[in-house]
């Protein structure tokens, strides 16, 4: 899957996903062939974190 390279815009992005598909980080990422360690550590430098609570990405 291609992602967008801006980090907000891919926070964003991967948080619409998440909502459309009503699923967790994990399984979105498996599905999804994403590199799980590697979208939250991208994002983390950005200042934007993964609340598992809300299933959604926030700065």
């Amino acid at each position: 899957m291609n992602l967008p390279q801006d980090p907000y815009m891919k926070s964003q992005y991967v948080n619409m996903l998440l909502k459309s598909n009503n699923m967790d980080l994990n399984t979105l990422c498996v599905s999804a062939n994403i590199d799980m360690i590697s979208l939250l550590d991208e994002l983390g430098r950005a200042g934007i974190a993964y609340d598992s609570a809300s299933r959604q990405f926030r700065t």
